[in-house]
């Protein structure tokens, strides 16, 4: 396999591939996106209770299904679920990458990622919503990237629930003290108050689901070589219970190193993201803070 994203993107965004599956021509976005009510549990700041998933929802690791299988689950996720939480196709991932990387009979090699999609399926099988994970083998970080939720299932707790699978994954995949990160938006970045209302909340219920921002000017390496790079905020999600307070500063330098190699990317070639990678250097250690909007 080639570099991460160079064999995705149809020239027309409208194109549909053989399963169905949308071609879009998005840049594809690591970010951890939500789009607005996409899934992130209304939680109270800090608190361990999920709101009552409903129980009859049943998880289930797509690379543990058969092929066939595989792709009409990923088909309807992405038309029932996936693409109506995030209609922007400029932060949204085509599905085929993840079901390419799922059929094949090895996962590549590094710096390409470990990938899993777990989702939540009704009694009927249809799916409700999902999550998409990666690990990163070589500086051992997980990285969750996607969730969504179908609209009638939000606000149930699926979130919590959601992550807690991909922190089960990632806990057989490598193992219980790997870090699993994310990322956000940040407040001062919104356009508009509608979106600072909306970035307000949505750090406040990251930070009821166990995430704490790794404290350093983290800037997301270019997803494509004509897109710059771009400032958001590194999170670490913790357990319940979980008093880890830091991170490893070398670590956290191999995990950007991997993540850029994998999408293609020069940390070299833009001021923002030498500047990040030297200041690593001189850190020992990242402390984990809570996010800037869930301080009260």
């Amino acid at each position: 396999m080639g570099q991460r994203r160079a064999h995705i993107w149809s020239g027309d965004p409208h194109v549909k591939s053989e399963s169905g599956l949308p071609c879009d021509r998005a840049a594809r976005s690591n970010a951890m996106r939500f789009s607005e009510g996409s899934g992130v549990d209304a939680v109270t700041e800090g608190s361990t209770q999920a709101k009552g998933a409903p129980p009859e929802l049943r998880a289930v690791e797509l690379s543990r299904e058969t092929a066939a299988r595989r792709h009409a689950l990923m088909e309807a996720y992405a038309r029932d679920v996936y693409i109506p939480a995030f209609p922007d196709a400029v932060i949204r991932e085509d599905p085929r990458y993840w079901v390419d990387l799922l059929d094949a009979a090895e996962p590549p090699p590094p710096p390409q990622p470990r990938i899993e999609v777990v989702l939540l399926l009704d009694p009927e099988d249809h799916p409700v919503a999902g999550v998409t994970i990666e690990y990163y083998r070589t500086a051992r970080i997980g990285l969750l990237t996607y969730i969504a939720v179908a609209e009638g299932a939000r606000g149930k707790g699926i979130g919590r629930r959601l992550i807690a699978a991909a922190r089960a994954w990632l806990d057989r995949t490598a193992d219980a003290a790997t870090p699993m990160l994310a990322e956000t938006e940040r407040y001062q970045d919104a356009h508009d108050d509608a979106e600072r209302g909306e970035t307000d909340l949505r750090q406040k219920r990251l930070a009821g689901l166990g995430a704490r921002m790794l404290d350093f000017d983290y800037v997301m390496p270019p997803l494509r070589p004509e897109l710059p790079p771009y400032r958001l905020h590194l999170m670490c999600f913790l357990r319940d219970g979980e008093v880890r307070d830091s991170l490893r500063a070398p670590q956290v330098a191999a995990f950007l190193r991997e993540l850029a190699a994998a999408l293609g990317a020069d940390l070299t070639a833009h001021a923002d993201t030498a500047g990040m990678m030297a200041a690593l250097e001189t850190r020992d250690i990242l402390h984990l803070l809570p996010l800037p909007r869930a301080k009260g």
